[in-house]
C-alpha cells in the first residue's frame, strides 16, 4: 500500500483493510494488534502526519462481543495487595474453585461492598476492611496522554487465541478523535459508564492447580461512551 497522504486516502486504505476480512497477527501478545495494523497501513510508527489533519497518533482495540473496550489492564497497587484481596474476599465457584471476580463501580458499592473514588491523582478502591488498594492515574496514560492532538482509533474483531500468533484481526472501524475530555473521563467512572473488572482466580489444572491466579484487572468502557470521552470524533469507516 501506498504511504498515506490524505483523510481520502486514508479511508480507502482503511476500506481495503476492511475486505480483507481475519488478518493473522503479526506480532505476539498485546500490540500485535497494533503492529499488524501498522504494517497494512505501511507505518514504520504509531505516529503519522496527515496535510489536512496533522500529527495522529494510532490505536488500535480490541471489540468484544458486548461491543466493550478494554483500555487499560493493571493490578492495583501497592504491590501484591491483589493477593491480600483474594485472601480476604475469595469465595468458592460452581467447579469449587476459589476466585474473586467483582466488577466494581464509581456510583455506588457492588455485593462486595466496592466502590471506586477519585482523590488527588488516585483512582481508590473503597472496601469494608480499609484495605489500602489504589491505582495512579498513570494507569490511563495510554489515554490522556497521547503524543498527538488527534487520535486515529480502529476497531476491530477477533478470532483465534487471544494474544498468540494464532490471533487473527478483522478491522472493521476508524474513528479520528481529538480533545479529550478529562472532566467527561471521570464521569464515566462516576456514572458507571467505566467499570473496573478484578479478576482473580486459581489454577484449573497442572501442577499449580488450585494456586492463586492474578488475571489482571481490566477497565473496560462501552465503545459509544470511549467516543464521547472526546469533544470531537468523526467516523473514517
Amino acid at each position: 500500500m501506498k504511504k498515506i497522504s490524505t483523510v481520502i486516502k486514508l479511508k480507502k486504505q482503511l476500506e481495503e483493510i476492511r475486505k480483507l476480512g481475519f488478518v493473522k497477527t503479526h506480532r505476539f501478545h498485546d500490540n500485535g494488534i497494533g503492529k499488524t495494523l501498522e504494517d497494512l497501513l505501511n507505518i514504520k510508527e504509531n505516529n503519522f502526519r496527515l496535510p489536512d489533519v496533522g500529527d495522529i497518533e494510532l490505536k488500535a482495540k480490541r471489540i468484544e462481543s458486548d461491543s466493550m473496550l478494554t483500555i487499560a489492564t493493571k493490578s492495583p497497587l501497592p504491590k501484591g495487595i491483589n493477593k491480600i484481596l483474594f485472601n480476604r474476599y475469595k469465595y468458592l465457584d460452581k467447579e469449587k474453585r476459589y476466585n474473586l471476580h467483582s466488577t466494581v463501580y464509581g456510583s455506588r458499592k457492588n455485593h462486595q461492598s466496592f466502590q471506586v473514588v477519585f482523590a488527588a491523582n488516585k483512582l481508590i478502591l473503597k472496601n469494608k476492611h480499609n484495605i489500602e488498594v489504589y491505582w495512579p492515574i498513570s494507569v490511563f496514560d495510554e489515554v490522556l496522554k497521547n503524543k498527538s492532538d488527534k487520535i486515529l482509533l480502529v476497531l476491530a474483531e477477533t478470532k483465534g487465541k487471544p494474544k498468540t500468533f494464532q490471533e487473527k484481526f478483522h478491522y472493521t472501524e476508524a474513528y479520528l478523535l481529538s480533545d479529550l475530555n478529562i472532566d467527561k473521563f471521570k464521569s464515566a467512572i462516576k456514572t458507571d459508564k467505566l467499570k473496573i473488572d478484578i479478576r482473580i482466580g486459581s489454577y484449573k489444572s497442572g501442577k499449580n492447580k488450585g494456586r492463586y491466579h492474578d488475571h489482571g484487572t481490566g477497565f473496560r468502557i462501552h465503545k459509544r461512551d470511549f467516543l464521547l470521552l472526546f469533544d470531537s470524533f468523526k467516523k473514517i469507516i
